[in-house]
């Protein structure tokens, strides 16, 4: 094709050449000029074509040479942290065929973000996407040179995910959600050390939830070891299933990135979740467990008592007591407290409601099954708030206490059986409550004192 093209030039440039000598010199230049430019735009085209299939068949794998391809070998030290944001990203589009990502960008001068696409990046983007972007977050229209920007791009120009390297400290992350707004979420490097063999970071992963916890953290670039970590610290303090959009979460995080190989390795240093306007926090001591802010272990199946807070023990555990109705000798085989009629009555562990109904000595009663094992039972009930076949967590209230059935005043009667044997509920080891005591107790607290004020969420 090449030579034809050739051969039909020369062709016309001797019957040129014979008529109008004088310009043919002009002529041919004119034409040289032109096969260039073709040339030039065949390589070009092949050169993105090539290119933009290398972006689409990426694989997390291979993200991290891809990146050291566009920096001429060299790595930002950010775009380690973009890297792995982008890994998840990736991971979490798998159902769309086609992405695609615009090269990595420094900001040679101050810009809103608008007008930087409009200027550079608009046959890429949907412009309108960007106005929305914009609208929700008027700090992206405040751009300073140095500054990064990262794209993710899928089917139809529609914006996925724009990372923001606002400092070599901190980088915003605006995930895009299901009903086209964005979430925002912010990465802050608060301590860093370095060598030729690897990069230690502390770094403060914050955000909040446009689906699950897990998604919402994966989008983030956490790793899942540390996801994991809080969704079992924190499950019997609340329940993940009913988090809300909104809801806020921060993890402070140590990372290490091993340079040579390009792996990343990461540990939890702690984490806090904000709920309906209440925050759980969980940490990692020295030993290697998690503990909340009273240094109480966070794993802890069972909550010791089935009310929420210490009332007098009217009449204790005994296996010979004298029964105060009947006059006779007989098994008490649990606790009573002396709790007003109304208090809420807690269930103290998961499980599982066996029974939920009325008997003439139980008055109102409930029976949960929390394990193989274990069985608990609460008695002379005023309301219960649970049904037969019910699923229950640890803390969720069961009923309300009372005076009913064969009873001499209001109190709650609460039971604990093991292997179908009746137990003490205020000694059993199988409610005991994990807790740090003295000098590891004291670091904890100081340790934990400076963690604290750096869980923001901004």
């Amino acid at each position: 094709m090449y030579g034809i093209v050739c051969n039909s030039i020369k062709l016309i440039c001797r019957c040129l050449y014979k008529r109008y000598s004088i310009i043919v010199p002009f002529v041919f230049i004119i034409i040289i000029i032109i096969m260039i430019v073709w040339n030039m735009f065949l390589l070009s085209y092949e050169f993105n074509k090539n290119d933009y299939n290398q972006i689409i068949a990426v694989q997390k794998s291979t993200l991290c040479s891809f990146f050291k391809t566009i920096n001429n070998n060299t790595y930002v030290e950010d775009n380690l942290f973009f890297l792995n944001i982008l890994k998840k990203q990736v991971s979490q589009e798998q159902s769309l065929k086609i992405f695609s990502m615009n090269d990595y960008s420094r900001l040679f001068s101050n810009n809103t973000l608008t007008q930087f696409v409009e200027k550079y990046n608009r046959n890429l983007v949907n412009i309108d996407e960007v106005y929305l972007l914009t609208q929700q977050y008027p700090v992206l229209d405040k751009l300073r040179i140095g500054q990064s920007l990262l794209w993710l791009i899928v089917n139809q120009k529609r914006l996925q995910c724009l990372i923001w390297g606002v400092s070599e400290q901190e980088i915003r992350l605006y995930n895009k959600k299901m009903n086209a707004y964005f979430n925002q979420g912010i990465i802050k490097v608060l301590k860093k050390n370095s060598n030729e063999k690897k990069q230690c970071y502390t770094v403060l992963f914050s955000g909040s939830l446009h689906e699950t916890f897990v998604d919402s953290a994966r989008s983030l670039g956490l790793e899942e070891n540390c996801i994991v970590d809080v969704v079992n610290a924190l499950r019997y303090q609340l329940d993940f299933k009913k988090l809300h959009s909104g809801d806020k979460f921060a993890l402070l995080v140590s990372l290490i990135f091993d340079i040579k190989n390009n792996n990343i390795y990461s540990e939890l240093i702690g984490a806090r979740v904000r709920t309906a306007g209440q925050d759980y926090y969980i940490f990692k001591a020295n030993n290697g467990r998690f503990y909340n802010k009273e240094a109480v272990g966070s794993i802890n199946k069972f909550i010791r008592l089935p009310i929420l807070k210490p009332y007098r023990i009217s009449s204790n555990f005994n296996m010979n007591r004298l029964n105060p109705v009947t006059g006779q000798v007989t098994q008490h085989v649990g606790v009573d407290f002396a709790v007003p009629v109304g208090t809420p009555v807690l269930s103290i562990g998961d499980g599982v409601v066996l029974s939920s109904k009325y008997s003439k000595i139980a008055g109102n009663y409930v029976v949960i099954k929390h394990d193989f094992q274990c069985i608990t039972r609460y008695m002379h009930l005023k309301k219960i708030l649970v049904k037969s076949g019910q699923r229950v967590s640890r803390g969720d209230s069961i009923a309300l206490s009372g005076n009913t059935g064969r009873s001499t005043g209001p109190h709650l009667h609460f039971e604990v059986w093991i292997n179908r044997q009746p137990v003490n509920p205020l000694t059993t080891s199988i409610l005991n409550v994990e807790k740090l005591l003295g000098n590891d107790r004291i670091k904890y607290l100081k340790q934990i004192n400076e963690i604290i004020p750096k869980l923001n969420f901004d």
